[in-house]
């Protein structure tokens, strides 16, 4: 009776009617053995394990008892105990395929890849039609960058179970992950329609629909997300990223959400340990860094340099890297910096003590609100200061975080105060760090008299209505342009197509529109060279992109938008010189594409200096920037001890 209504999940019965079967037959070996396996259901787990290392007193060669007490310990997260339970469980009863499945987990938990998918396969030479095995064996092998085998893995688990909403919604990200964002779309709604509640796949469904632009869709998604689980952080933080590419925001607004996420996702102790950071305001300093980017991505592109290039007489550094992901960049950093940890594996907790441990006097955050941050490590305050900038720059929300480094173009004066933040000035709010060389920049291509040729090498999610509307005029405007565009989303037919319907629609002939998809870092730069005149979207505008086109000698149009992530490129061009290239309004930034598009001869002369006018700037000569930045922290440390000193 005990184990029928544990079955039917009246786990309080079950433990009372096992409970007294135990009491006429205390030795009853498989009594104890489900005793343990309610008090699991139950959450508790010592009292469980006790019930199984019972059962296996009495019965040494019960399988089923080691095979569960190796899934209490992997949930109590004693993996290698766990590890010995299934193993056990395996020689007892060598056919046993879901102990070897489980074998595997706990093998694959601990890193131990191969020997976990030797497992899985086992498990499934003795038991092919186990769903819940391909799909951890999907898990693994997208670990391992094996994505079409990944695929097929899930595909197999679906075929088996096709309400596995697990498997469809690791499928669809997959799917995401390679650019077919609509197959992605498809899986995560099957997941929703098994399984409406599961806050995972409307969080992925936000992201898919923001990888295709579609921002009210995705903000919907991640609202919906946060509705049944409204303290998840990582959740939260996709909100805020969507949100800050919407028409309508202010930054006030912005702000006033990133303190909401703050004040519900990142409470921390209230009570921090004293810093026995040694207070002397010219020693050599020991500046952390935090990001899961540390590798060939677009937020490197803005931080690299502080890695690559900082002053090692006056200063020790150390990177924190929250991803497995590894390239050349990786291998560059790890070989520049001071100190590399990862900690990818380790709660929020250890992260921090690790950091105060190694002493570090300046913690930065380089991921901001973007995927794979660990802001909940800076509200535990392991650092006497802690700043934020370069890799998603927008702010924090977090009290905890001491300084956001900006410059007056992205954040005017009169706008520091809805920061939670201390808002401190750089001579420009990024710096460039291109390690590769670029390939030559080629004469103006409106120079052939094939016309003037636009392009916007950006994320379709930048890319609003208004932008592609003025997009369009500028086009019917000047009729032997044309317009090319480069993004890895447009490999992606549904992308391709809606992109082209803006045009279509406005009345722009659709052989005046160019889609490229994804290519070599190489290639992508050398297709700057079809292009005369980028045109920056709204209202998120470009940032590293921008950077590279100028690199490339191609000049950006940009609108000064009312909100920071549309004021990136204006304070680039600031920095340049380059102010004339700034529109205030959506009517000016029209009329100047369409201004600057007929003088060639400037446009000419303007991409044969670009690329020295860029280097020669404080954006562009690694540096010079370093060094305004190394100036900045040595005050901002300088200030903490003389405060510790009063």
């Amino acid at each position: 009776m005990g184990v029928m209504a544990y079955q039917i999940g009246m786990h309080d019965v079950a433990i009372e009617l096992i409970g007294r079967a135990l009491e006429l037959a205390p030795n009853f070996a498989d009594a104890h053995n489900n005793l343990g396996n309610a008090l699991k259901e139950q959450g508790k787990l010592a009292e469980a394990v006790k019930c199984y290392q019972k059962a296996i007193l009495l019965k040494p060669d019960h399988a089923q008892s080691h095979y569960n007490l190796g899934n209490a310990r992997k949930e109590q997260g004693k993996l290698a105990e766990a590890v010995e339970s299934y193993q056990k469980a395996i020689l007892l009863k060598p056919d046993y395929a879901r102990a070897h499945n489980n074998l595997g987990d706990a093998l694959q938990e601990q890193g131990m890849l191969a020997e976990a998918g030797a497992s899985y396969h086992r498990a499934l030479g003795i038991d092919p039609d186990l769903a819940e095995v391909h799909y951890n064996l999907g898990c693994l092998l997208k670990g391992q960058g094996k994505l079409e085998e990944a695929a097929e893995s899930y595909r197999k688990a679906i075929a088996l179970k096709p309400d596995y909403a697990d498997a469809h919604n690791n499928l669809g990200t997959l799917l995401k992950d390679q650019g077919r964002s609509e197959e992605a779309v498809t899986h995560y709604r099957q997941a929703l329609s098994i399984k409406p509640d599961y806050a995972p796949a409307h969080n992925n469904l936000g992201g898919a629909f923001l990888a295709q632009g579609w921002l009210d869709e995705a903000i919907a998604c991640l609202r919906q997300a946060l509705l049944i689980k409204p303290d998840d952080a990582a959740v939260y933080s996709n909100l805020i990223f969507a949100l800050d590419m919407t028409v309508g925001a202010d930054t006030q607004s912005l702000q006033a959400e990133r303190k909401r996420w703050s004040e519900v996702c990142a409470v921390a102790p209230c009570d921090f340990p004293l810093f026995s950071n040694r207070l002397d305001p010219g020693r050599r300093l020991r500046i952390g860094y935090v990001s899961a980017d540390f590798r060939k991505h677009s937020a490197a592109a803005v931080f690299g340099l502080m890695l690559a290039k900082f002053d090692s007489s006056a200063f020790e550094v150390f990177a924190y890297s929250n991803s497995v992901k590894e390239d050349t960049n990786t291998h560059l950093f790890q070989q520049s910096v001071t100190c590399w940890k990862n900690i990818v594996d380790l709660p929020d907790d250890a992260v921090a003590e690790l950091i105060r441990q190694d002493g570090i006097d300046i913690l930065v955050d380089l991921s901001g609100h973007s995927a794979g941050n660990r802001l909940l490590v800076f509200a535990r305050k392991p650092a006497p200061i802690q700043v934020t900038a370069w890799g998603y720059i927008g702010g924090t929300g977090m009290k905890a975080m001491d300084v956001f480094l900006a410059d007056p173009v992205v954040v005017p004066l009169e706008e520091k105060q809805y920061y939670a933040e201390e808002v401190r000035y750089l001579p420009n709010v990024v710096g460039a760090f291109f390690p590769e060389t670029f390939p030559p920049i080629e004469p103006l291509p409106a120079a052939s008299a094939k016309g003037i040729t636009f392009g916007s090498f950006n994320r379709l999610a930048k890319v609003s209505e208004g932008a592609f509307k003025a997009w369009a005029q500028i086009l019917l405007a000047i009729p032997a342009s044309r317009m090319v565009f480069k993004t890895a989303q447009l490999d992606d037919a549904v992308a391709r197509d809606r992109v082209v319907r803006h045009f279509i629609e406005a009345g722009v002939n659709s052989n005046r529109i160019v889609l490229l998809g994804k290519t070599s870092w190489q290639d992508h730069m050398a297709a700057f060279n079809q292009i005369d005149i980028a045109l920056d979207p709204f209202p998120h505008g470009g940032g590293v992109t921008t950077l590279e086109g100028l690199m490339m000698g191609v000049p950006v149009v940009a609108l000064r938008w009312p909100t920071l992530g549309g004021r990136l490129s204006a304070s680039i061009l600031t920095t340049l010189g380059l102010t004339d290239w700034i529109a205030e309004t959506q009517e000016q930034y029209v009329e100047l594409a369409i201004r600057k598009a007929q003088d060639l001869t400037a446009l000419a002369a303007l991409r044969r200096r670009m690329r020295d006018i860029f280097t020669t700037s404080v954006v562009g000569d690694p540096q010079a920037y370093v060094r305004a930045v190394e100036r900045e922290y040595r005050q901002l440390w300088r200030e903490y001890v003389q405060s510790k000193g009063r």
